[in-house]
C-alpha cells in the first residue's frame, strides 16, 4: 500500500440536505475531514473512529435482524 504524501480531496457530486451545498471530503494519513465546500469550517474524525463507528451500525443491524427473526418465529407458533 502506499502512504499518504499529501491529502485527497473529493466534493460529493449531490448537495447535502437543506445546505444545498456539497460536502468536500478530505483524506489525510489518520485523519478525514469534512466541510460544507465554500466555508472554513471542517469536522475531523480520525480513520480509526470512523471505523468503530461503521462497526457498531453493522453490529446493531444484525443484532436488530436476529431479534426479527425470534420475533417472527414467536409468532408463527
Amino acid at each position: 500500500m502506499t502512504t499518504f504524501s499529501r491529502p485527497v480531496r473529493r466534493v460529493t457530486l449531490e448537495p447535502y440536505r437543506h445546505f444545498r451545498r456539497p460536502i468536500v471530503v478530505s483524506l489525510y494519513a489518520d485523519t478525514i475531514s469534512l466541510r460544507l465546500k465554500g466555508t472554513r469550517s471542517a469536522y475531523e474524525l480520525p480513520v480509526n473512529h470512523v471505523m468503530d463507528y461503521a462497526l457498531r451500525i453493522e453490529a446493531a443491524r444484525i443484532q436488530r435482524e436476529k431479534q426479527a427473526r425470534r420475533k417472527a418465529r414467536r409468532l408463527a407458533r
